[in-house]
């Protein structure tokens, strides 16, 4: 049960994905907010992308600051996560993440570490307890495309520009832990988004359990929606926000 519990983490992966059109121009800003289904707020997050310091013209830097209630958390927390990625009219990727958790009072609790190396096909992973001063490192060997919670949006979002409606791609989680996931557009819908209309791409996410498969049946299922008209931008989430046990959520751009 516990694979499945871990597999729920990667279903709600897309909740705080932002979307841009690969970062076009000099920044790039949205918002997004987390809400139990009685209506009330969880939390909420802002994304900024920038055009990197490294020199390279196709790549960016990613910045996602949150807080309020959020899964694997007992109190309030807040966080800052900074991604690097690769995007071009051929791919989104990611290159390195850092993410630290703090207390509601601003205390370190967490730091998170992803790098990527697409050269030696490895991607090397670290987290730390900052307040328990334990910590964990793993490897995994990049078999094919590969994601994680902050770039996943982006990716979806290119193969939408690019007329595919089908991807399975490799989903990197936080734990951490390395699964495939079948993303298809199974239908059009028209959202109601901050009191306006939008035509929108619906997206299921179907996770390879291997031999659990047959727990499929007892996990609720995870939608997406995207902008069905380019620049085919993330909208909407509905899903547990994290393990068997989490709530059920709905998560909104703001925009």
């Amino acid at each position: 049960m516990r694979k499945a519990a871990m597999i729920c983490l990667l279903l709600s992966a897309l909740i705080s994905c932002p979307s841009s059109s690969a970062a076009e121009g000099d920044v790039f800003r949205t918002g997004y907010v987390c809400f139990d289904l009685e209506g009330n707020e969880r939390w909420s997050a802002e994304t900024e992308i920038t055009r990197s310091e490294s020199g390279r013209k196709d790549v960016y830097t990613l910045t996602e600051k949150g807080k309020g209630y959020y899964s694997g958390f007992k109190d309030k927390v807040s966080w800052t996560a900074v991604l690097e990625f690769e995007s071009n009219d051929r791919r989104v990727r990611p290159l390195r993440m850092e993410k630290r958790t703090f207390s509601e009072e601003g205390g370190p609790i967490a730091l998170e570490i992803q790098e990527f190396d697409f050269t030696d096909e490895r991607v090397t992973c670290i987290h730390e307890d900052l307040s328990g001063g334990t910590r964990r490192e793993k490897a995994f060997r990049i078999k094919g495309d590969i994601a994680n919670r902050l770039i996943l949006g982006l990716y979806v979002q290119k193969f939408l520009e690019n007329a595919i409606r089908r991807r399975e791609i490799y989903m990197l989680s936080s734990e951490p832990r390395l699964y495939r996931i079948d993303i298809k557009v199974v239908g059009e819908e028209e959202l109601d988004i901050n009191g306006r209309e939008r035509a929108a791409y619906k997206l299921c996410l179907d996770p390879d359990l291997g031999l659990f498969n047959m727990l499929k049946v007892v996990l609720p299922k995870a939608y997406a929606w995207h902008s069905a008209v380019p620049k085919f931008e993330w909208l909407k989430y509905v899903g547990l926000e994290g393990s068997v046990s989490s709530p059920k959520v709905e998560i909104r751009t703001l925009e």
